[in-house]
């Protein structure tokens, strides 16, 4: 029996999208002219490198934009690419991959160069300076969030529309008793990531790009220090967030549990998220109080109170963020307690 993979043909998604969203990129960049909000034409040292120069400073900032949209791209492919007992890495169903990811490119970049060039122009020219930055936010918050139900939408009527072009395995069984914990906590782990993406790409909103559009100024050493704490957070999280629910998903069977998983994860995160702002305000108070004796202390000794305050921020939030996953994992997926009978399923 030939093994198939559930995840292959969604990192093949998600790959395909990074290298045409990056070439896109590029190529607006060096081809269109009067972007309202161009990072390289705003700051022309960044050619005197030449590639890796674009590379570094262009490609791999939008790399890390678009974290939201890679993981709701392959979340979404592997769900729907199973429903549709799609699996087979093979030439037809990685030509079909690849006209969905394009329509993907073009729906998404079409819209945000009309928007950059008519509407934000229009604004720009109409409205007063100082309002521009929060119509700027304005018009993120609300591309990004158009951009996730497009990657959705796209992705499910381009499988259904191309589902006879698709090589299909329908009477295969892929989710085995092997395999079923395994695929539903990755999935549980990425849809924790994506609300939290989703949120913490909104609230930098665009960083890499100047406020002031004249401001041409901002360093990319600062970018960077960003995507290396994210992406070291992400890292640790994740691994946290592994060896947390590695066992709690035991009463899982071979049919993908989509509801239960959106649910659970999303429940997860509100309570996570909720938790966490209350302990940074405590933290905020507390930090305050402690300003107002801070000159009676060394610098020495200020420096270890704000490393041990940090530390014990990260380890109150971990263990209370491990917690509350879980829970609610233990109440979703475990034999004992089992929430997933009052959430609906679909049929396969």
């Amino acid at each position: 029996m030939t093994k198939l993979s559930f995840f292959k043909l969604p990192f093949l998604f998600v790959l395909l999208y990074g290298v045409l969203d990056s070439t896109f990129l590029v190529g607006r960049e060096l081809l269109v002219d009067n972007m309202v909000f161009s990072y390289a034409k705003l700051n022309p040292y960044i050619w005197a490198d030449s590639f890796v120069s674009l590379i570094i400073h262009i490609v791999l900032p939008n790399i890390f934009n678009q974290l939201a949209n890679l993981v709701l791209i392959f979340i979404t492919s592997a769900i729907i690419l199973h429903k549709n007992s799609v699996y087979r890495a093979n030439k037809k169903n990685l030509l079909c991959v690849f006209l969905i990811v394009f329509l993907i490119i073009i729906g998404i970049n079409g819209c945000q160069v009309l928007f950059e060039r008519q509407v934000l122009g229009f604004l720009y020219s109409a409205i007063a300076p100082y309002y521009f930055p929060h119509i700027e936010s304005l018009y993120i918050g609300i591309f990004r969030l158009s951009c996730y139900i497009w990657i959705t939408v796209a992705i499910y009527l381009g499988i259904k529309l191309l589902r006879t072009a698709f090589v299909t395995e329908s009477d295969m069984t892929v989710l085995s008793s092997d395999n079923s914990q395994k695929i539903h906590l990755s999935l549980f782990i990425l849809l924790f990531n994506f609300y939290y993406l989703a949120i913490v790409l909104f609230c930098l909103n665009f960083f890499f790009i100047p406020k002031d559009p004249l401001d041409s100024t901002a360093p990319f050493e600062h970018n960077i220090v960003i995507i290396m704490f994210y992406s070291a957070f992400l890292l640790i999280i994740n691994i946290i967030g592994y060896f947390a629910l590695r066992k709690k998903f035991m009463a899982v069977n071979g049919q993908l549990q989509v509801k239960s998983l959106i649910f659970s994860s999303a429940i997860a995160f509100m309570l996570t998220l909720l938790i966490a702002i209350i302990v940074i305000s405590i933290n905020i108070y507390c930090l305050k109080w402690f300003d107002k004796m801070a000159n009676s202390l060394t610098n020495n000794e200020m420096l270890v109170i704000v490393i041990a305050d940090i530390i014990l921020l990260f380890l109150i939030l971990s263990v209370t963020g491990c917690g509350v996953v879980r829970k609610t994992a233990r109440a979703f997926f475990s034999k004992k307690t089992n929430l997933s009978c009052f959430v609906k399923l679909s049929p396969e």
